[in-house]
């Protein structure tokens, strides 16, 4: 192949290059010489653009100039031959084979040919096409209305100020016909040809039409994605669905309204004239394409006594020329540390057209002159007025010139936003700084012109000046979206042939009817017109939905940036005038161009990799309150036609319900009425749709910051769930709040997604209340991060030496002397607990106050109400979780007497009380669980239990193969195999290139597919070859299986049913599994077969499904072995559930009572449950030692842990019973489910229902019982251990038990003067996670990101992320992600070895 690149590509230099066709038989496969040819062909694409360049200027700015024209053209033919004909060549390369992701880009975009890969004559008649309507458009006059005689009226500036200024309804219509009569019309002949031409481009370039050709540059592909955006392909239709749903949202939520207020105020201009529930007639919005309102401000601003916001006046004042407006647009960038114009384009562009002398273009337009690096030419055509208007307009064209001189370095093909919209975005997002009257008045001097003022109302002048200014810029932005969607979405219809050229005008007009709500003058357009000709860009054959990604896109931008610049307020009070730091990140992603898919860098600059349109809807919020309060006073309707909502006010009734559709029906197509529950069953469908897309956005950005921990990706993750709170707050008002009624409809599942999303939680605090709750919340977490100074060197400086609490807890687990051990226990307590009492007062008073806007009597009962259902309430949650407790209390008694004995063999006299513990004993930092003193209590030392550990550091190769056993066990069950996804995408070891947050979790992408192994499910996990992550495997499997059974069948699951059935069967799930695992005698097959050389050849190894049945059965645990194993286990579990009850008991209590001595009332608690008491005196109120656990800052619930470690007892006893056969199986701790089918088909059918049915019916259909919760499977499996405990007491004369303590012993009295505490209040308010999850859980998550450099690679995480919260009292929307706190090998806990709270997977 030596030399074939040029042969393939060889340059004829006749005044210009020219490409000519390559001779090659086969794709060529060689990277370095698809390298050498992308170099060369990088220069002659330059050459040949800045040719086109040159020749399209002189006659943009010369239309007149026939010669001008004509040289243009053939420019312009050339440039699209060279365009084929490069593209021809560089498709003779195997460019998908290429490694080089970048020059693969290269070649996918430079093998299009677009209108290049018509032959010449084809492509000639093509550009003449497209030349002979552009000149119709430019050239094309009208007569004045009141002189017929003067027919030189041009559209800009003469055209457009008379639509943009008149008021009258007459000499409007005629002006609106006219230009379509003179311009549209007139081409509809060679549009029809035109577009049989262009979609013959598309399809000789591989495409269907060119609908998907335009669109191309919007698609991500599977190698793209894979690079790029952590998997998520983009394809042209996913395109399109993405931009129909961001539209119906924002059209719903906002466009409506204002089209509706808008509809009523100009009902007093044109009275008689208009349709008080029909679309809005064109010609009379102010422009004339009805694309933007802005013109009729005066008509509809709220309160027109205040200030227009239009500053033209002020520049005129003041002497403003059009240079200082070019200036004032410099400056601006130039205060971002951006780019100043270079002297080309001082001297170059043409911004005054009568300076100038000569017709031009007068659209508004910035130029690249393809020069690339070092190059200076950029210029601006524009035909400036000095305006504010164009102001404006100045801002936005500097910013497209801006952004081709951040990306001049790059590659030809790079030079290019990157998506079409982004070059639209960055010129108005300046225009949102801009725009703003601080901007107006401090940075340019210039003041909108006042009115006198009106009699007082409800709202300041302030508010009055905030909401016109919204409106005004309502009138641009949010008007324009329908008409920026739907000129496209017209044309990809004539280009498919959806929209017949005999129906080109009909189409047009169903269009903007049915999506903007605007009709023609008078009746019906005909066919003779082409009335979408009459817009620009449609003769020109520019695409348009890049205008409607740009609206919606540049509020990500100026959400993002603005929250870079540290603004706080009203996102639409934001000015970044000066802001270095939102300038760094606006000029690093401008650099890149189109070297990497828009998705990727639309997440860097705007915080998500997909068009959001929360920011928009956030920053008109104001003003929707606003419209919605006004239309519902004058009792106006939202929509037009058959689409029409009544918004009346009951006082102000004028029309009978048969002439308006209330707000409690709905009209379908065939105008028969639906249904209040068939209406609301469509409501809850479209909200699970949208509420699923937002969480599966969300979950893949958070799966990239827990595997790759940066602060930009930490960020990116905190907004993507603050979105999703956000938008569930508005579908929750809009659709939850809709129904009160809903308890009558027929249809249970509906009902239950209603009763499941009733809560509010927090979110139903007013805005400053709820800001006080979550600061309180930030607060407290931010404090829990802090550190505490060594043993050895109690004065060091903790920031930099100190011990973080995961840290901490290893010491706690390993260390043995006891002043060491209090040292630390006292001193967590000063450095956490302590500090964060005066928040802690606060959040207590602000969740009672959302119980009470909720309806409960507390926020302890607001918690629990996740548990109740039907008859059972929250109260009998709360006696049953207390009788649960007196059944397993004798069982710990007795094995705290036991731990105590052995406890006081080692310590002696430093413990001083007879029965019971000092709380720094017992091998954790919080007590809850002990099995780190499992050597020290161990029954019978010289007999150790099952350890693989050293076989798995043997004979596992590659800790995939782990994943595989753990797969076998599931696959025995007939449950499921783990798909495609889970295997390439799962995270199993920490990366060496990158930190990530190794605590165990299972996570669920939320993908909609009928067949689980289709879906997306992963784990991620710093999997290490020992046995305790051996079990967390299978229990973070265990999650998996949940989530896969749960996501089907796919029309019966939406996302509130894709959860755990109530917020402990999760965990309890995984702990089943575990207690298989975890058993020795499992443990010692699994040692066979390791040793047996499984994995000897490949990491697949040969696991079978039959291999268990291989090994031969052991026979059952020798005494000693067995009563050692339970040991363990009861050390992380039986000892666990005192600790779990009370923590949220100790709470209840106090958000009940409200009394504030919180410590006293902690030890009196742990002191009378668990037998523990404080090694030192507390104070009762100044003290705050519950604070150094984790989850009371946090504010996460803590009692479904307890209920867990109920269930999964429960649940193992009811599957031994299936694989066994028998109603009552005699020795569950021998019991392993492997390979048992029928255990597995019942689990299987538990595990499909999710939270589809209440859970006490799930628990009960399984079990085959009453369905409550019962103690005695975990008392029947511990019943070995019981009997050895009873005899150890009685032989040691040991009482099993504590006396009564008085708690006051263990306080001391308060000091007389309290010194007052700083709340340190760090890092940003998490916005409203309403009804998606407990507020604390992703303030709690902000922690966690806060810490995680020290919780990366080879460390596990134990305070930090926990299980999100799935509770029905603060939302049952599921997050991503199960964080397990998984199974601990043979029952190992969190303490000492980063496991989860309750030892051997139980825990948070």
């Amino acid at each position: 192949m030596e030399g074939s690149w040029v042969k393939c590509l060889i340059f004829v230099l006749v005044g210009a290059a020219v490409l000519v066709p390559p001779v090659c038989n086969a794709l060529i496969t060689d990277e370095t010489e698809g390298e050498e040819f992308m170099k060369e062909l990088d220069v002659r694409y330059s050459y040949e653009c800045n040719l086109e360049m040159v020749a399209r200027w002189e006659y943009i700015t010369d239309v007149e100039d026939p010669d001008k024209e004509q040289v243009a053209n053939e420019a312009a033919v050339r440039y699209m031959s060279f365009k084929g004909e490069a593209a021809v060549n560089a498709s003779e390369y195997a460019y998908e084979g290429f490694t080089d992701t970048e020059l693969y880009r290269r070649f996918r975009f430079l093998s299009k040919q677009g209108p290049g890969a018509l032959d010449d004559a084809s492509l000639t008649e093509y550009k003449n096409l497209q030349a002979n309507m552009e000149t119709i458009y430019s050239t094309a006059t009208i007569c004045d209305y009141y002189n017929p005689t003067q027919c030189d009226l041009q559209l800009e500036p003469d055209v457009e100020a008379i639509m943009a200024t008149s008021e009258d309804w007459d000499e409007l219509r005629y002006v609106w016909e006219e230009w379509r009569d003179k311009s549209g019309k007139l081409m509809r002949d060679d549009y029809i040809r035109f577009v049989e031409l262009s979609n013959q481009a598309a399809t000789l370039d591989g495409f269907v039409d060119t609908g998907e050709y335009w669109l191309n540059g919007y698609t991500v592909t599977q190698r793209e994605a894979d690079e790029f955006t952590g998997g998520d392909s983009l394809s042209q239709e996913e395109f399109r669905q993405m931009v129909d749903a961001v539209w119906t949202q924002v059209s719903e939520q906002l466009y409506k309204k204002v089209h509706a207020y808008v509809r009523m105020r100009l009902q007093d201009v044109y009275p008689g004239k208009i349709d008080p529930t029909g679309p809005i007639p064109s010609h009379i919005l102010g422009n004339m394409w009805a694309q933007e309102w802005g013109n009729i401000a005066r008509f509809v601003m709220p309160f027109p006594e205040m200030p227009t916001f239009d500053i033209t006046d002020s520049m005129v004042e003041n002497g403003w020329d059009i240079q200082q407006m070019f200036d004032a647009a410099e400056d601006f960038f130039k205060s971002l540390d951006l780019f100043p114009m270079t002297q080309t384009f001082w001297d170059k562009s043409v911004i005054n057209q009568t300076a100038w002398g000569k017709t031009i273009v007068c659209h508004a337009s910035a130029e690249d002159f393809c020069l690339g690096p070092g190059s200076e030419d950029f210029r601006i055509k524009m035909c400036t007025e000095v305006n504010m208007e164009d102001l404006v307009t100045v801002h936005h064209e500097m910013g497209h010139i801006e952004y081709f001189m951040a990306y001049r370095n790059q590659p030809h093909v790079f030079r290019d936003s990157a998506n079409p919209g982004f070059h639209e975005a960055i010129g108005d997002l300046i225009a949102l700084s801009v725009s703003t009257p601080q901007h107006l008045e401090n940075i340019l001097g210039l003041t909108p012109s006042r009115r006198d003022k009106a009699p007082d109302s409800k709202y300041t002048d302030d508010e009055k000046r905030d909401l016109n200014f919204l409106m005004k810029m309502a009138l641009d932005k949010i008007a324009f979206l329908p008409f920026g969607y739907l000129i496209d979405k017209y044309r990809w219809g004539v280009f498919d042939g959806s929209i017949t050229s005999e129906n080109l005008n009909a189409g047009w007009w169903n269009l903007r009817e049915s999506l903007q709500g605007v009709s023609p003058p008078e009746g019906v357009r005909g066919e003779e017109f082409f009335d979408p000709g009459a817009k620009y860009h449609v003769p020109a054959n520019v695409p348009y939905i890049r205008y409607f990604v740009s609206f919606i896109v540049q509020f990500q931008f100026h959400k993002r940036l603005c929250e870079a610049a540290g603004h706080t307020g009203p996102l639409f009070s934001c000015d970044i005038y000066n802001n270095q730091d939102a300038g760094l990140i606006l000029r690093t992603a401008m650099e890149k161009g189109f070297s990497e898919p828009w998705p990727k860098v639309l997440s860097e600059l705007g915080g998500s990799s997909d068009m959001d349109p929360q920011p928009i809807i956030d920053y008109f919020q104001p003003l929707i309150a606003f419209l919605e309060e006004e239309l519902l006073i004058n009792g106006q309707c939202i929509g037009w036609g058959r689409n029409t909502e009544n918004t009346e006010n009951p006082e102000n009734t004028e029309s009978t319900p048969e002439e308006t559709t209330s707000i409690g029906e709905t009209t379908t197509e065939a105008g028969t009425t639906l249904a209040p529950e068939d209406r609301a069953k469509e409501d809850m469908e479209r909200m699970d749709v949208n509420m699923t897309l937002m969480v599966q956005e969300a979950t893949e950005i958070d799966w990239k910051y827990y595997t790759n921990v940066t602060d930009e990706n930490a960020d990116a993750a905190s907004a993507a769930w603050t979105r999703v709170g956000e938008v569930y707050k508005s579908w929750y008002d809009e659709v939850i709040k809709a129904y009160p009624e809903y308890e009558t409809f027929e249809d249970e599942a509906l009902k239950r997604q209603f009763r499941l999303q009733q809560n509010l939680g927090t979110s139903a605090l007013e805005p400053d209340d709820l800001t006080e709750h979550n600061e309180a919340v930030v607060s407290m977490t931010t404090i829990y991060t802090n550190k505490l100074c060594p043993y050895d060197n109690k004065d060091c400086n903790e920031e930099e030496d100190g011990i973080p609490i995961d840290d901490l807890e290893q010491l706690m687990g390993t260390l043995e002397d006891y002043d060491e051990l209090l040292y630390y226990w006292k001193r967590w307590r000063e450095v956490s607990g302590k500090k964060m009492i005066g928040d802690f007062k606060k959040y207590v008073q602000m969740e009672n106050k959302a119980a009470d806007l909720n309806g409960f009597e507390d926020a302890g009962m607001m918690w629990v109400e996740p548990y109740a259902e039907g008859n059972y309430t929250g109260a009998d949650f709360k006696d049953e979780i207390a009788s649960l407790w007196e059944q397993v209390k004798p069982l710990y008694e007795k094995l705290h007497a036991y731990v105590l004995h052995f406890l006081k063999e080692k310590y002696g006299d430093d413990i001083k009380k007879k029965d019971i513990i000092p709380a720094h004993l017992l091998g954790n930092m919080w007590a809850q669980s002990w099995e780190n003193l499992y050597d020290l209590v161990k029954p019978f030392p010289e007999v150790n239990i099952t350890d693989i550990t050293e076989d798995l550091e043997n004979y596992v190769t590659d800790v995939r193969q782990m994943f595989l056993i753990a797969e076998d066990f599931f696959t025995s069950l007939d449950l499921y195999k783990m798909g495609d996804d889970f295997r390439n995408n799962t995270l199993y070891e920490a990366p060496d290139d990158r930190d990530v947050i190794c605590h165990a979790s299972a996570w669920d992408f939320f993908t909609v597919e009928n067949d689980p192994l289709d879906g997306h499910f992963r784990i991620k996990m710093c999997t290490n070859k020992t046995q305790e992550d051996f079990i967390v495997i299978h229990h973070e499997m265990g999650h998996t299986e949940y989530q896969m059974a749960y996501s089907i069948p796919t029309e019966e699951r939406p996302i509130i049913f894709r959860n755990g059935a109530n917020p402990g069967f999760h965990e309890a799930i995984g702990d089943t599994i575990a207690l298989s695992v975890s058993n020795p005698a499992h443990l010692k097959k699994i040692s066979e077969l390791l040793r047996s050389g499984i994995f000897n050849d490949t990491i697949e190894g040969q696991v079978e499904d039959e291999w268990m049945q291989e090994v031969p059965e052991n026979d059952d645990f020798e005494y000693k072995e067995r009563i050692n194993f339970l040991m363990k286990i009861a050390l992380a579990k039986v000892a666990f559930l005192p600790f779990a009850y009370l923590l949220d008991e100790w709470r209840w209590d106090l958000f009940h009572n409200g009394d504030d001595d919180y410590n006293r009332q902690w030890w009196e608690k742990r002191i009378s449950v668990q037998g523990i008491y404080p090694p030192v005196n507390r104070y009762p109120t100044q003290d705050f030692d519950p604070g150094s656990k984790y989850h009371v800052p946090a504010g996460v619930p803590y009692v479904r842990y307890f209920v867990a470690h109920i269930l999964q007892f429960q649940f193992h006893e009811r599957l031994c019973s299936l694989r066994d056969g028998v109603e009552d199986p005699t020795d569950v701790v021998d019991c392993d489910i492997y390979n048992s089918t029928t255990a597995g088909a019942a689990l299987k059918d538990m595990l499909r229902l999710g939270a589809s049915e209440p859970w006490h019916k799930q628990l009960g259909d399984f079990l085959k019982s009453d369905g409550n919760m019962s103690a005695s499977a975990l008392l029947s499996y511990f019943e070995p251990l019981d009997e050895y405990l009873t005899e150890f007491l009685k032989n040691n004369t040991i009482e099993p038990g504590w006396g009564e303590y008085d708690v006051d012993d263990f306080m001391d009295t308060e000091p007389a003067e309290i010194p007052a505490t700083v709340p340190i209040v760090v890092g940003c308010i998490l916005g409203v996670m309403v009804l998606v999850v407990l507020v604390a859980y992703f303030i709690g998550r902000n922690k966690q990101k806060k810490k995680a450099k020290k919780l990366v690679s080879g460390a596990k995480s134990t305070s930090g992320d926990d299980q999100m919260e799935m509770q029905k009292g603060q939302g049952q929307l599921n997050t991503g992600f199960v964080d397990a706190d998984a199974e601990k090998g043979g029952g190992a806990g969190d303490s000492g070895s980063g496991g989860g709270d309750g030892g051997s997977g139980g825990g948070d």
